[in-house]
């Protein structure tokens, strides 16, 4: 629980935010195109699993879980998208990757019970942005917070160059979204310092990127495999 000085201290870092907002979105344009990337991954990795009924199901869905995910990003939200992986808690002042996930993943379950698809695949798509995030080192450790952006533009390009992070290794899952937010965020610290001894910068980042990236699509196929346990035993899979 947040004491009275970090609410006061993220409600007057929010503004300061929001002030700078519209700037940010002119220099730093989000696609989320390394969560779309995840996300179709995942769901052949579905396929490639043997889970076709689940993959045809994601599939037709792709574009809402995706804009779900892109959506989780914007208008500041991704101030939350951070867990530290001993302390258990975001950024000070601001909520967190775990309290993010579990409260896109309430409303996408609420939205599936009242027949919104559309909907419940939204807000399952950015529960599972929480779930990506928290498999990438500088989401998982303050000190690296400098190096973020650096990281992730190194990821983007590679992506854009046609680089395939595949991986055949078996999908995981947990029995909670804690035990997958937390389980990710140990093992995203435990990789980073593995390398870290290594001064060259390209090295490193080709290193660590392929293994956080193979645990976010393992984890974010169980975690589809969990929400398809709901939806079949709530509505038509085919209509």
């Amino acid at each position: 629980m947040k004491t009275i000085l970090e609410r006061a201290f993220g409600k007057t870092a929010r503004g300061v935010m929001v002030a700078v907002n519209p700037i940010k979105k002119v220099v730093i344009k989000t696609h989320c195109i390394t969560h779309k990337y995840i996300n179709n991954k995942s769901i052949e990795l579905l396929k490639k699993q043997g889970y076709v009924y689940e993959y045809r199901y994601f599939k037709s869905y792709i574009d809402d879980i995706n804009d779900g995910v892109t959506w989780a990003d914007q208008d500041l939200k991704s101030i939350n998208h951070f867990y530290h992986f001993d302390e258990k808690k975001g950024i000070y002042g601001f909520s967190n990757a775990l309290e993010e996930c579990k409260k896109f993943y309430k409303l996408a379950i609420r939205y599936l019970e009242i027949g919104d698809i559309h909907k419940s695949m939204f807000f399952f798509g950015a529960a599972c942005h929480l779930i990506q995030d928290t498999t990438v080192p500088h989401h998982v450790n303050n000190r690296l917070l400098k190096k973020h952006r650096d990281f992730e533009l190194w990821i983007i390009k590679q992506i854009l160059l046609g680089y395939d992070f595949e991986t055949d290794k078996d999908i995981k899952r947990y029995r909670t979204v804690e035990e997958y937010i937390q389980s990710n965020a140990f093992m995203a610290n435990k990789i980073y310092f593995r390398y870290n001894y290594m001064k060259n910068k390209e090295k490193k980042y080709m290193k660590v990127a392929p293994i956080i990236i193979e645990e976010a699509q393992i984890t974010t196929a169980g975690f589809m495999l969990d929400y398809y346990e709901k939806i079949k035993n709530t509505i038509s899979l085919f209509k």
